[in-house]
């Protein structure tokens, strides 16, 4: 079988995985939000019938307690948890088996289910579980006590009153279901993830790769940490800190290990992420996965590859690079020239009155291509690797009084890109899959 067809062979059994995860982690909502709904509705009925023939005036304390106690015999914490632990278990364990063929068939692997990973999930299911009954006390009981309590100091008529309660649990049931939604994709990501380690383990995977979904909607965090590489060690670490504060009951350390991170966050560069940082999901609603690495190990790169492949795989892992190899990007980028003059033309026509606003007037070619060199070339300006569609390009860039002006290269290549001018922003385009700023600052070549 050749390369193209084990890629098409590969990428149709991924899709295929994807479509059964989706299909799980929907089921699970659907499990989770009809247990809530079936309970809400309950919890309301067994408040009216509760309420029934009290006197607002002489509602007492006592009253409230026998109220809230009916209600949380629906909806509280323990009830909760005994609706949902079916569909959590049974969605998890089915979760847990697509994840981890999901790592190990890439290598040709066909993974084994055993007893750790029985004990795995027996510990996973008891953390969901648990922060499922919290949601009574993060909330929901406040809800509940003010609503009842606002109905009896108005001295509303029990009709009034039963149209009232009705949507104060429209209004809960609603949340709730939000909140259910948000939490059944939390634990099926993460069931996913943990078993793609076990995974991971039984093909001999040394690096995974975080693969991110890039478009318009990708959170900073996960744009910083898409195409990285991480050892499976690191993984293994983190997976193995995670389910010991599980099984010691630690629910705070078992977060700290696994924390949901602030989406707008930049993670940044460095050889060696943070330790609870490795496992997706990274935010709510995350999107991002790892896959199997089956490439040359960064290392090896590092040590033997040519320099575009080390400078690629610096810009894959976010790594500064020493001076001597910003030189020589430097170098590479005054001596690429343009594919063809057509395209050069194009860009200096659809770019020429944005540079003159910023004080750079290019009429010609001649005056493009020197305004792209004193860019280049000069000391105060800063410098970016990107990979975009699996070139690695350079970017230079310095702040001008109109917004930032902008070099690119396709260093893979030896072809000169653009010369523009952007916004302040300097995180580099929306294009780039991965982007790693480097200290530029100070780096110059004068070549002629």
């Amino acid at each position: 079988m050749d390369r193209e067809t084990c890629l098409r062979t590969l990428r149709a059994i991924l899709i295929k995985d994807e479509a059964a995860f989706d299909a799980l982690r929907q089921r699970l909502a659907d499990g989770m939000s009809r247990a809530w709904a079936f309970g809400a509705e309950a919890a309301f009925r067994d408040a009216l019938e509760a309420l029934r023939g009290i006197d607002p005036q002489a509602f007492s304390a006592q009253d409230e307690a026998r109220i809230l106690a009916a209600i949380e015999a629906r909806i509280g914490g323990e009830a909760m948890r005994r609706a949902m632990e079916g569909p959590v278990v049974s969605a998890t364990d089915s979760i847990w088996r697509v994840g981890a063929d999901e790592a190990a068939r890439p290598a040709g692997v066909d993974y084994a289910f055993g007893l750790k990973d029985e004990r795995a999930l027996a510990l996973l299911n008891r953390f969901d579980l648990h922060w499922i009954g919290r949601h009574w006390d993060a909330g929901t009981r406040e809800t509940v006590t003010g609503a009842v309590r606002e109905f009896f100091e108005q001295g509303w008529s029990y009709e009034t009153l039963a149209d009232r309660l009705r949507q104060a649990f429209d209004g809960i049931e609603e949340r709730g279901m939000v909140y259910w939604q948000l939490t059944a994709d939390t634990i099926a990501t993460k069931t996913r993830e943990l078993a793609r380690v076990g995974g991971y383990e039984q093909a001999g995977v040394r690096y995974v790769e975080v693969r991110a979904h890039m478009d318009h909607r990708t959170t900073p965090i996960c744009r910083s940490l898409h195409g990285r590489l991480i050892p499976i060690g690191h993984l293994q670490t983190q997976r193995d800190r995670y389910l010991d504060a599980i099984s010691r009951g630690n629910m705070e350390a078992a977060k700290n290990a696994w924390p949901m991170m602030d989406a707008a966050q930049d993670v940044g560069g460095g050889k060696v992420l943070p330790g609870n940082i490795g496992l997706p999901p990274y935010h709510f609603r995350c999107r991002t996965v790892t896959v199997s690495y089956l490439g040359a190990d960064p290392e090896t790169v590092a040590r033997e590859a040519d320099d575009i492949e080390r400078w690629s795989m610096a810009a894959r892992q976010r790594d500064a690079l020493p001076r001597r190899d910003l030189l020589r990007i430097v170098e590479r980028a005054m001596t690429a020239r343009w594919d063809n003059l057509a395209y050069a033309r194009g860009h200096l026509d659809k770019h020429r009155d944005d540079l003159a606003d910023a004080g750079v007037r290019v009429e010609t070619l001649t005056e493009y291509n020197e305004a792209m060199d004193w860019l280049i070339r000069r000391g105060d300006r800063d410098i970016a690797l990107s990979i975009r569609r699996g070139r690695l390009y350079a970017e230079f860039s310095r702040e001008m009084p109109a917004g930032r002006l902008v070099a690119i290269v396709n260093l893979s290549d030896g072809k000169r890109a653009s010369l523009h001018l952007k916004g302040k922003s300097g995180r580099g385009s929306l294009q780039n899959e991965m982007y790693a700023p480097q200290n530029g600052r100070g780096v110059r070549k004068w070549m002629w």
